[in-house]
């Protein structure tokens, strides 16, 4: 298949290869599951083992997908999510002290996690549920789409692993991963005689 352009779903991993969890799931769930693959990974162990699960609702239906990064990013408590003004608003503050003092306080109280432990932190956001700090998913891609469109999809969109569907049904993802040994294949003709 070298020398044939290749299409999404010659290169994805299919959807069947990933961890599911229940969205009503405690976050400690899915902890336990990425903790196992994480350990497959880091032993070097053969097989598809994923950094990434996909989120599913009542009926089985994928609703969304937790990554590490997801995780992590979990750990900001929502408050300090909140963006009300531009930065440029948040510059001029000292020349209006007096009338902002409520909003100053009200930053204030937004970032005192800051100030907390990092084990403080874990332990309160992981009695989460496991649909708090998921990701939302769209499929975005068909399984006859072509690579191009693939990698155009990921950083215009800015989704790291986009879904692969046939019809409504989600078939697989495709990652960086997926899309790197494509590349080193190609370039080797003529960068690694």
């Amino acid at each position: 298949m070298k020398n044939e352009e290749k299409r999404v779903k010659d290169i994805m991993s299919h959807i069947g290869e990933y961890d599911m969890v229940d969205g009503d799931a405690p976050l400690c769930d899915a902890l336990a599951k990425l903790k196992a693959n994480w350990e497959k990974i880091t032993a070097g162990e053969k097989g598809s083992f994923h950094k990434t699960m996909f989120v599913t609702d009542a009926s089985g239906t994928i609703v969304g997908k937790l990554s590490f990064f997801d995780i992590v990013k979990g750990l900001v408590p929502e408050p300090a999510k909140e963006v009300k003004h531009s930065r440029r608003f948040y510059s001029i503050l000292s020349s209006r002290t007096m009338e902002v003092a409520d909003e100053v306080a009200e930053m204030q109280r937004r970032f005192t996690w800051l100030h907390s432990t990092f084990l403080d932190l874990v332990k309160q956001e992981t009695k989460k549920k496991v649909r708090d700090i998921m990701s939302p998913i769209h499929p975005l891609l068909k399984e006859e789409d072509s690579l191009n469109k693939a990698i155009f999809v990921m950083f215009k969109e800015n989704i790291r692993q986009p879904l692969v569907s046939r019809g409504d049904e989600i078939i697989g993802v495709v990652s960086l991963m997926d899309i790197f040994p494509e590349l080193l294949e190609i370039a080797g003709d003529e960068c690694f005689l």
